[in-house]
């Protein structure tokens, strides 16, 4: 689960620089490591755990249950009364008696039915002693075989076997649709390191041009080509750049350090980032999107899940509102002698039918009530899943939107960059030549450095679209395959 952690963390202490340690991140990396060794993953993890343990309990119940019941060792002492022909009178004489007995017992659900199958065997042993009393007994039951239920009552069996699987499967998206919010958060955090970082190599880069500037700047105020007032605004350009790159570091120290903590590093880790210069060129569909949010979104599944519920609440109270029919049937051997094998020899027959019945007489319309009461809860389930689907499918239709229009802006945004990159240059140029004012330049500077903070800001809104969608649909467009997060 950790390998990429333990990679990245080599990285670092091979490109350690003293006592910090530098990692170098592109996007997916950072992704991978947040859905994988982040506190907040291993969190959901065990939120999951929670539920897979659950259901495999549920699986093992449906199977024979074997169980040993034994009382290895009883005895008393009491006085018991015993009556004399010879005196004819009654007497009490102290009695004693040692018991031991174990049995093993299988019982198996019939989900169909709603029953139980049960069979058992035991052997017991008995001694008794005390006064003119002294003799040994062996109690065996070979087998018994039975059946008992409800047959009118509520089959909760059949309603586990429609609901444990639905829970299970809820659980896994939601595990994955945390995952996929946790990337998303991953890429927010990416891009403000991105952004700080930008920030600061572009306010290094202003600090090493307002110097060359100025210098130039000195030169040719030597020889008049420019004012005092023109060489004074370059050194106050060249101070001001020295502060804004000194509050540069500030933010990005800060943005990577949330970033580094984020991922479970240490704090002190510096972090490179390297930013993603190419976006998928695959454009989304709104009806496909909406077919895999209906699909996969846990929203989905929650509210389906709590109809059900509510619907089998409602099963059971309109059940209980009628009598109750139980039966137990059994059939089996038994034998009772003075030694063990002969406990086994010659078995009786030994049989048991029992039918109990409970007939509601007067309850003060309790039984009514809280049928009217499921039935309201089933009307208040399936309109909060009508809620949910809508709201759903609404989030889903504007991130599709969103995203096809973060995809063209940032296409747009990369020209930008290109057109205000290409003018700075020849702006620049032309300055040095003297065919420029400071104004000229300035002027050009603030474009570029504002389309180059636009192409990330574009960038950022753009990846985050795409994590959004994605943990709206459970559904990785560029791989054509639904997202699935399997735990290790």
């Amino acid at each position: 689960m950790r390998r990429l952690f333990f990679i990245v963390t080599l990285t670092a202490a091979t490109l350690g620089v003293s006592a910090q340690r530098k990692v170098t991140l592109d996007l997916n990396r950072t992704v991978a490591l947040a859905t994988d060794s982040s506190l907040t993953a291993e969190k959901y993890r065990s939120v999951l755990d929670t539920y897979r343990f659950s259901f495999l309990a549920w699986q093992a119940s449906r199977k024979p249950q074997i169980t040993l019941d034994a009382t290895p060792l009883q005895y008393e002492q009491y006085m018991v009364q015993r009556y004399i022909s010879d005196e004819d009178r009654d007497t009490y004489r102290e009695q004693q008696m040692l018991y031991s007995e174990a049995a093993v017992g299988m019982t198996q659900d019939i989900e169909a039915l709603g029953g139980t199958l049960y069979a058992s065997t035991g052997l017991g042993f008995l001694h008794t002693f005390g006064g003119d009393t002294n003799y040994d007994q062996f109690s065996t039951v070979p087998i018994k075989v039975g059946y008992r239920q409800d047959l009118l009552g509520f089959n909760a069996l059949k309603w586990s076997k429609r609901l444990e699987p639905l829970k299970l499967k809820k659980a896994e998206k939601a595990y994955a649709y945390n995952l996929e919010s946790t990337a998303a958060e991953a890429v927010d955090l990416f891009f403000q390191l991105a952004l700080a970082q930008d920030q600061l190599r572009m306010a290094e880069e202003n600090l090493q041009t307002c110097d060359t500037i100025y210098a130039i700047g000195c030169r040719r105020f030597k020889i008049a080509s420019i004012s005092k007032a023109e060489l004074s605004i370059l050194d106050l350009q060249r101070t001001n750049a020295t502060n804004t790159m000194e509050n540069a570091k500030i933010l990005r120290d800060k943005a990577s350090k949330q970033l580094a903590t984020f991922l479970g590093m240490e704090r002190d880790t510096d972090i490179e980032l390297i930013i993603p210069t190419n976006h998928s060129p695959v454009k989304v569909d709104a009806e496909e999107a909406l077919r895999y949010a209906r699909e996969n979104n846990p929203a989905f599944i929650e509210t389906r899940q709590a109809v059900e519920e509510a619907r089998m609440e409602m099963e059971k109270a309109k059940v209980e509102r009628r009598l109750s029919l139980n039966i137990d049937a059994s059939i089996g051997l038994n034998q009772v002698a003075d030694k063990f094998w002969d406990a086994y020899r010659s078995p009786l027959r030994q049989e048991k039918a029992m039918v109990t019945l409970s007939v509601p007489l007067k309850d003060w319309g309790k039984r009514k009530n809280n049928y009217l009461q499921a039935q309201s809860r089933l009307s208040t389930a399936e309109k909060e899943l009508s809620e949910a689907t809508r709201d759903t499918e609404l989030d889903v239709v504007t991130s599709v939107d969103d995203y096809n229009k973060r995809h063209d802006l940032t296409a747009n945004s990369r020209k930008s960059l290109n057109i205000a990159q290409e003018a700075y240059d020849a702006m620049l140029t032309r300055f040095i030549k003297g065919q420029a004012t400071v104004n000229d330049l300035s002027l050009a500077q603030n474009y570029w450095q504002t389309a180059r903070q636009n192409y990330t800001q574009s960038l950022q809104n753009y990846w985050t679209a795409f994590y959004r969608l994605r943990q709206l649909t459970l559904y990785d467009f560029n791989k054509r395959k639904t997202i699935e997060h399997n735990k290790q």
